[in-house]
């Protein structure tokens, strides 16, 4: 039987909890104050605390009353980003708004005891062990990414496995989901932290620069050569080198950059000598590498070197609570960032975001969020300048038809037409030449490829 330890006022709503968790089998001890626990309890008895945030908000040093080994819960009547970053980074495993319904508690519960051995420890821990945790903890502010949803939980855990290997890394998710905010993680995580992590988007270089950027060049190896350039692979030796979109890499960089992982060495375009480097490969896709290399534009031989360890990112619509988090978060930042008062978090607001789809992601809940703090009244964020709804209402309005170079194209806005113009001429065109004639940048025809999954052919 697992011993819960329940701290909070005698009218809290987390009182309520005490009922209904003794139903599931728990056994459950109650105190109104650190001070009452530590009084007439041992902590060594007990599993798991939860504790109402208004039982220490007036404690300055709460964090010192408890022991470091004890699993915490922290539940907050007036929830905010900031005391939810401070709860984590002392130690708190979730942290959730008051009053919250018995089954989301429930859920917590059972994942922080599964998260550790059952066993209570004492609280000794060595000082190496304490300096790694503190340092670094996967889900909060700290680590850059943010998650307490089961999905996110499996992802720490084989990050924690991998991180410490130097082992070749493929990160696969939707585009949006923060794929090089995870290899950073792996990096700040892996014994190669106080050496550079190099990030590269294989999309964004034109395809007749990729290999000089990668791997350098040297005086006078092409037109334009002036000097020699060591490349970004060189920059990255003894720390980490991230290829961002490695789907994208052109074949003849592909067999390049297989060398570089079968002999752990660079050659140069225009040299005849090659150089050692040391780094760790972690690289990133949204695309389907197995199908690209059935239609032969991705090396199989490869994509086997890369497919050593795989973490896969879930979908921000499957992240659960995690959206709201992370909308509190975004919400503050963009405050921040445009110099607005802090606005509160409201009901409407985080119902409009839970309901949308975002197929974009975080990235597209990011600027939806940036949007509403821009347009919204100095006293309240609206939850209709997220504009949710006008672009959801837009896909059900009557189609419009227009025809080109003999082709029927049928849509209804204009990232319709710009997805039918690039799959009609990409073959036929380059990008620069498709940007010019859509009348965007090459960096803009990219982000486009990117937000509505435009495949290069």
């Amino acid at each position: 039987m697992h011993n819960i330890m329940i701290i909070c006022p005698d009218q809290s709503p987390l009182k309520e909890s005490e009922k209904w968790l003794s139903r599931y089998g728990f056994h459950v001890n109650t105190s109104a104050t650190i001070e009452q626990a530590n009084r007439y309890y041992e902590w060594s008895e007990f599993h798991l605390l939860l504790i109402d945030q208004d039982s220490i908000a007036s404690l300055e040093n709460a964090s010192s009353l408890l022991p470091s080994h004890l699993r915490r819960i922290v539940l907050d009547a007036r929830p905010s980003l900031s005391t939810g970053v401070d709860s984590m980074a002392q130690g708190a495993i979730y942290y959730l708004p008051l009053p919250t319904d018995s089954e989301t508690v429930l859920k917590h519960v059972v994942n922080a005891l599964e998260q550790h051995d059952d066993t209570p420890q004492t609280d000794e821990a060595t000082p190496s062990q304490q300096s790694d945790e503190d340092a670094f903890t996967l889900g909060t502010a700290s680590s850059g990414i943010i998650g307490q949803c089961a999905p996110m939980q499996a992802l720490f855990s084989d990050m924690r496995k991998i991180a410490g290997t130097d082992v070749t890394v493929l990160i696969r998710g939707e585009s949006g989901t923060g794929k090089e905010l995870v290899a950073k993680a792996l990096h700040n995580l892996s014994h190669r932290h106080n050496q550079p992590i190099i990030s590269v988007n294989c999309a964004a270089i034109p395809d007749n620069l990729i290999e000089s950027e990668l791997f350098g060049h040297e005086k006078g190896a092409f037109t334009g050569a002036s000097t020699s350039h060591d490349g970004l692979i060189y920059a990255a030796d003894k720390g980490t080198l991230f290829l961002d979109e490695i789907g994208e890499l052109p074949l003849e960089a592909q067999a390049r950059l297989l060398r570089v992982l079968q002999e752990g060495e660079i050659r140069k375009v225009g040299a005849t000598q090659s150089t050692k480097v040391n780094i760790r490969l972690v690289t990133a896709t949204h695309r389907d590498l197995i199908a690209m290399v059935r239609q032969g534009l991705f090396r199989e031989d490869l994509y086997y070197r890369l497919y050593v360890m795989e973490l896969l990112l879930p979908p921000l619509r499957d992240r659960g609570d995690d959206i709201s988090v992370l909308s509190q978060m975004l919400l503050e930042k963009a405050c921040q960032k445009h110099k607005r008062p802090i606005y509160h978090y409201n009901r409407a607001f985080d119902k409009a975001i839970r309901s949308h789809h975002w197929p974009g992601n975080v990235r597209e809940l990011e600027n939806a969020i940036e949007r509403a703090v821009i347009l919204s009244p100095p006293e309240r964020v609206e939850a209709a300048n997220l504009k949710l709804a006008s672009h959801q209402s837009s896909t059900q309005q009557g189609t419009a038809t227009l025809t080109q170079q003999g082709k029927t194209f049928t849509g209804t806005t204009l990232d319709d037409y710009l997805k039918y113009f690039v799959q009609t001429h990409q073959s036929t065109m380059t990008e620069t030449q498709l940007a010019q004639s859509l009348g965007i940048s090459r960096k803009s025809l990219w982000e486009r490829r990117q937000k509505l999954e435009i495949a290069k052919k």
